[in-house]
């Protein structure tokens, strides 16, 4: 009996630790992996067609409020074009291409709000059950940056989307 309380205690406190520690494990490991351009580490690390489909939710949305703030709605296309563009036609951007534009500070500087164009100084982990969790950016100037939305994969997590403020 003594044993089997042991194992119990010891399988809880296990989970407890990948229960607390993994968010902040995978998020660092992204930043790392984005820091040094290790693109088959991002890879690893990101589910691109949930990104992609997010990506495309948040700039249209960017878009819709950057044409109520006066944008021209030609402007906003030639960036999206120029941001987007593939040398072989298709309209969807492969994962390499995905990183480049994670990589790349065109699409930041263009279409983002000048609060939002540097680099998060912290990131906030809320907790969505067991299967989703989402970082909280926040810039050095104490303005919210945008939330990085991952979801459980086997015991680790990729990046799914993310969420303007």
């Amino acid at each position: 009996m003594k044993k089997l309380l042991t194992l119990l205690l010891l399988v809880g406190l296990a989970f407890g630790g990948w229960y607390f520690a993994s968010p902040y494990l995978a998020l660092n490991g992204l930043q790392d992996a984005v820091r040094s351009g290790d693109r088959a580490e991002i890879e690893r690390r990101v589910d691109f067609p949930a990104l992609r489909a997010s990506a495309a939710d948040q700039l249209t949305e960017l878009a819709r409020r950057r044409i109520e703030e006066g944008v021209s709605i030609r402007d906003l296309r030639d960036l999206a074009g120029e941001v987007l563009r593939r040398s072989d036609g298709e309209s969807v951007p492969t994962p390499n291409e995905m990183v480049d534009i994670l990589l790349s500070e065109s699409l930041a500087s263009d279409l983002m709000p000048k609060a939002l164009q540097g680099p998060p100084l912290e990131f906030d982990i809320e907790r969505e059950g067991l299967d989703h969790f989402r970082a909280v950016g926040t810039l050095a100037d104490g303005t919210e940056a945008p939330d990085l939305i991952f979801e459980r994969d086997g015991l680790g997590w990729v990046l799914t989307g993310f969420e303007l403020p």
